[in-house]
């Protein structure tokens, strides 16, 4: 349900008590409908230029209302349209589309996965046909000094200095193999990957950077006003969402290269400590293998702090964002509440003797208000529910969605502690204790968190009851009772309410 532009338009200005924003008022000031509901009501709204705006949606046939009945009008003209053309639930709106597939492509590590793949099975093919040589090098060795020991050219002695020989040379052809792997490694896989993963990662900030600089575009203005077909702006809770996919995307980004760069350590590491052990010297292999798990565990703990860094600072732009999103949609809900609520107030309990003002267009195109008119009025009650509505669900949308980022920063900061070998003061923790730790931190933090979000929903709730929704119960309640008793009571009234009757 709703109203042309020029015939909103007309409604509203009709409306309204003063001439326009020239007023006199400072633009500073709340408007007068959101002083409360003891402010004495100024209705003096010339009913026929009213309708004659609303005529707009008509075949052009002239309307002749009868101005004693109740003006109902603005149960339409003041809520937002409903449904929206794209809801941000729903994560399509057009306008960020080019973002949202930039994103998907971000996000695909397809190639990543397949030059890595490539190289395992390279690196694996070789590995096994350097092992059958050498076993195929060994066999002929040994029927070779087998041969000669037997026909008395050559004695054991010599035969097994042979071997050995052959021994230290089949080892430095696999401490070769092991340094000519890791070098194919660097150039096939590490140099390459870095400069695509870290060229992604700059995409993504940039990505990100120009959606946070314009995320209250519009959104001041915009929250309770109409929109027109291919002219509507995304929703500020649609624009968050992308940003956190975009966050996430970069996250992932980083996670890659950290991967790669670990893979790379952990191969030099076999490269070191390969000859080790292949000498068996036991001390130096225990004193490499020492070296490389410290410096593994605190590169694992720099990454830690680096992804709980970003994590907070992005909580910070989300966190700033929603509370100023939850102020506008509470402010467009309170410019439109007492209003409505007013208008709710004229309808009695006995509605016997009581009529309301219904468009000749209504008429033509539901024949049975002739004999229930009541059923108009139902069904812009039921509109201005789900059409005010979007405001608490719009707020409770955008906390839940800082709930995440929250939970976000709070997985980060138990992963942080996770890999501090240390604490602040100096103790050491094992891995099964740094383990503990970590999800006594996420129980702990998510249980507060849950808490939180739970306490904020409530109060917008109680808001919504208590400014609109209480009402809109009680007098759907009548309507349904009255209608239900007349014989005008029809089903599909109450279908897709927030409330039932």
């Amino acid at each position: 349900m709703g109203v042309p532009k020029e015939a909103r338009e007309a409604l509203q200005w009709e409306d309204s008590p003063h001439d326009g924003p020239s007023d006199g008022r400072p633009s500073s000031e709340y408007p007068p409908e959101k002083t409360g509901w003891h402010e004495p009501e100024h209705e003096s709204t010339p009913q026929a230029l009213r309708y004659s705006a609303q005529s707009l949606t008509s075949s052009g046939s002239p309307t002749t209302l009868n101005l004693a009945h109740l003006d109902v009008s603005r149960l339409v003209t003041l809520p937002p349209p409903y449904p929206r053309h794209h809801p941000a639930v729903n994560n399509n709106h057009p306008e960020l589309t080019e973002t949202r597939i930039a994103v998907r492509q971000l996000s695909d590590l397809s190639e990543i996965e397949a030059t890595k793949e490539r190289f395992q099975l390279t690196s694996s093919k070789k590995r096994d046909e350097a092992a059958k040589s050498s076993a195929d090098r060994r066999q002929a060795l040994r029927n070779n000094l087998q041969q000669e020991v037997n026909v008395g050219n050559m004695t054991f002695a010599e035969a097994s200095a042979i071997e050995q020989d052959s021994v230290a040379a089949e080892k430095d052809k696999m401490k070769e193999l092991g340094r000519t792997e890791f070098e194919q490694f660097q150039a096939q896989v590490v140099m390459p990957l870095n400069d695509l993963v870290t060229g992604r990662i700059a995409t993504a900030t940039a990505l990100f950077d120009k959606l946070a600089s314009g995320l209250f575009d519009d959104v001041l203005s915009a929250a309770d006003m109409p929109q027109e077909e291919g002219d509507d702006k995304p929703e500020l809770l649609e624009k968050l969402t992308l940003l956190k996919w975009i966050f996430e995307a970069r996250e992932m980004l980083h996670r890659a290269i950290y991967d790669i760069l670990t893979d790379r350590n952990n191969r030099y590491r076999d490269v070191v400590l390969t000859p080790y052990r292949l000498a068996g010297n036991q001390e130096k292999l225990r004193n490499a293998e020492a070296f490389f798990a410290e410096d593994a565990a605190k590169r694992q703990l720099a990454f830690a702090r680096e992804v709980f860094s970003r994590t907070q600072a992005f909580q910070s732009v989300v966190e700033q964002n929603v509370m100023q999103g939850v102020e506008v949609q509470l402010s467009a809900f309170w410019d439109i509440a007492p209003p409505l609520r007013r208008l709710l107030e004229k309808i009695p309990q006995d509605l016997d003797d009581f009529n309301i003002q219904i468009p000749t267009a209504e008429y033509e195109e539901n024949p049975s208000y002739h004999s229930h008119p009541l059923q108009y009025l139902f069904s812009l009650i039921l509109h201005t529910e789900k059409s005010t509505y979007q405001f608490m669900e719009s707020q409770t949308n955008l906390l839940c969605l800082l709930h995440e980022v929250k939970e976000a920063v709070t997985h980060a900061k138990a992963k942080l502690l996770q890999s501090e070998v240390e604490d602040d003061e100096g103790r050491e923790h094992g891995v099964e204790e740094r383990e503990a730790r970590a999800q006594g931190l996420r129980r702990e933090e998510g249980e507060k968190l849950t808490d939180d979000l739970k306490e904020k929903v409530r109060v917008v709730q109680e808001q919504w009851h208590s400014a609109l929704g209480e009402n809109i119960k009680n007098v759907k309640q009548t309507l349904g009772e009255h209608l239900l008793q007349t014989g005008g009571w029809d089903e599909t009234l109450e279908e897709g309410g927030v409330g039932n009757v």
